[in-house]
């Protein structure tokens, strides 16, 4: 413990003042030799002596484990290669094997507070009733800190991304419009994303953006859809402690598996991509999955429906649900999950009929590698499994989707996978399906929505699966599985923090007021072609395009001028007598207006 206390601190003294990594060569030259050994050696003695006084092992055992934990965290994150943090956390392996004993455990749970009152009498039962109630008060306040440290983290720096132009016009600009449009029309409307006014509902089923609406229209802000964000991802606590009660996990146990949900790098790291549906995936899943387990039909035929109404293929995920459903509830629920199942095999073939009408269709494009020739999408992906297993694993096991395994199954320890109960794999299929299967790079990635549904099902698993545990490995597991979380945490999602310090440069200060500047003298009412870290600033408007994609002409044009681009020179803009120059900041902003706008149009 000492050795890695001193460890500790020297690494965070070198990183200040020295700026070197532990991971690198250099950084063993800072350190002292003779005062690294010395210090070791009396904080040794110091210790020793602190714990023959106090007998108490399981305060030394956790100080063990708290400075260990920070020391690999401390490391990653200065280091945040997804291997060396799987290193790292198998290294912690056996610190927890050795501070987590059964016998150690016994009473460190918030439901022992009050003893076992095993004895007659009022006094022993009050006593009982005031732990219970204050164990109840414990969880509750871990529960509520970790989902509010949860949304300031995201949500704050993901607002961030907003107010630093850093935040595309893919996602974070076109749903800022699209909310304009809800709030002024009640319609799902926007320009930007299909380059002309089209809504939104024919590339996506979505209705439940509606439930968003009310928060927007109090902040008519692309900032307030990314915190929202945040937020509805945090409510996911809320099914997920039912569930961990459903599955008999003790209050200690529930508590830091809900620190494990919000560390998980899926559920934050999907955020920074900016603003999705599939945000509403984790609430509205494992809402479903605690009803079920309740046997609670109308808790389930409302979360179903909103499921339901996330995307269209989010009836992927509740027919997953639905099978496993039936296979685990085979004599009590076997006619409503029947009913249930049906539904969604309908309005999933209802949705797909639906966008092919009035849209592009599904986006089956995107699973390509999977089919051979002009066989289709579903019946080709199907034939080439059938026909070609090793395919499929050449396509599931590449580099880049080996470390995404890492990042969403090894931050969980693999425990989705600790079951010898083969219907559990049924919820392994959305993950296979949406992230593994294809070769499609944004499917692969923590940094994109795409994992957020499948994610849930994989750590719903967890919870089951700890369940089942025997003692002596599941008071090592629940642990372990946090500190997992919290490492893998740092080496990914945390790294995205720097905005943070981008934000509060003097520099990009100023630069920004020159963007806030440059866009406010544009009229509210005025059409815009803008490059794409403009449009969320520019989204509460009618007519907006993104310069890469559009042939539209507009009475204005915003373009950033923070990094060379091949799309436009801004010289064409300049020299040209077409356009009046209304703000010009060299490298940073350009906004120009169309002189002949007005007459071509």
């Amino acid at each position: 413990m000492a050795w890695c206390f001193v460890c500790l601190i020297e690494a965070v003294w070198i990183a200040v003042t020295a700026k070197k990594k532990m991971s690198t060569l250099s950084y063993v030259g800072e350190v002292p030799v003779a005062l690294h050994i010395l210090t070791i050696a009396v904080l040794f003695a110091v210790l020793y002596i602190l714990f023959e006084k106090i007998k108490n092992i399981r305060t030394e055992k956790m100080l063990l484990v708290l400075v260990t934990v920070l020391y690999a965290f401390t490391a990653v994150i200065q280091t945040p290669d997804v291997w060396f943090c799987t290193g790292m956390v198998l290294l912690l392996t056996f610190t927890f094997s050795y501070a987590f004993e059964p016998e150690a455990c016994t009473d460190i749970d918030m439901d022992n507070t009050a003893g076992t009152a095993t004895q007659a009498g009022t006094s022993q039962v009050n006593t009982q009733k005031k732990g219970e109630l204050s164990g109840r008060r414990g969880l509750h306040i871990i529960c509520i800190v970790s989902g509010v440290l949860f949304v300031l983290f995201t949500g704050g720096c993901t607002a961030l991304r907003v107010l630093a132009y850093e935040a595309p016009n893919f996602d974070c600009g076109l749903f800022s419009q699209m909310f304009h449009y809800m709030k002024t029309t009640f319609t799902m409307n926007t320009t930007s994303e299909r380059d002309h006014l089209l809504s939104h509902l024919c590339v996506h089923i979505s209705p439940d953006f509606y439930l968003l609406l009310p928060f927007y229209a109090l902040y008519s802000k692309a900032v307030t859809l990314q915190v929202m964000q945040a937020v509805v991802i945090a409510l996911g606590i809320v099914p997920l402690l039912g569930i961990c009660k459903n599955h008999g996990l003790t209050r200690m146990e529930s508590a830091l598996t809900v620190i494990a949900y919000c560390l998980y790098p899926v559920m934050s790291g999907g955020c920074f991509y900016d603003i999705h549906e599939n945000l509403f995936l984790p609430l509205f899943i494992l809402s479903f999955l605690y009803f079920l387990e309740k046997e609670n039909l109308k808790g389930s035929i409302i979360s179903l429906i909103l499921l339901l109404g996330v995307k269209e293929d989010a009836a992927v995920y509740a027919v997953c649900i639905l099978v496993y459903m039936l296979f685990v509830k085979k004599k009590t629920g076997w006619k409503r999950h029947s009913i249930m199942l049906a539904a969604s095999l309908l309005y999933f073939i209802f949705t797909t009929v639906l966008l092919s009408v009035i849209g592009d269709g599904v986006m089956t494009y995107r699973f390509d590698n999977m089919v051979y020739g002009d066989s289709g999408s579903m019946s080709g992906m199907i034939r080439t499994v059938l026909a070609d297993p090793a395919y499929l694993v050449t396509q599931v096991l590449t580099q880049e989707k080996l470390e995404f395994i890492m990042q969403t199954m090894g931050a969980l320890l693999f425990l989705p996978l600790v079951s010898k109960k083969w219907s559990r794999y049924i919820l392994t299929v959305p993950y296979i399906l949406f992230n593994l299967m294809s070769d499609y790079t944004y499917f692969h990635s923590i940094y994109f929505q795409y994992a957020f549904g499948s994610g849930t099902l994989l750590f719903y698993l967890v919870v089951v699966n700890l369940s089942e545990l025997r003692r002596e490995l599941r008071v090592r597991a629940v642990p372990m599985l946090a500190a997992a979380c919290l490492l893998f945490f740092g080496a990914t999602v945390y790294q995205r923090s720097s905005v943070i310090e981008r934000y509060n440069s003097a520099y990009n200060q100023e630069v920004y007021a020159n963007f806030n500047e440059a866009l406010s003298l544009i009229p509210k009412d005025a059409g815009v072609t803008a490059t794409t870290f403009l449009c969320p600033a520019l989204s509460d408007r009618d007519i907006l395009y993104e310069l890469y994609y559009t042939d539209k002409t507009t009475e204005y044009i915003a373009l950033d001028l923070r990094t060379g681009s091949t799309d436009f020179n801004v010289d064409d803009y300049l020299n040209n007598d077409r356009y009046e120059t209304i703000y010009y900041k060299a490298f940073q902003i350009a906004v120009f207006r169309d002189l002949q706008y007005n007459d071509e149009k």
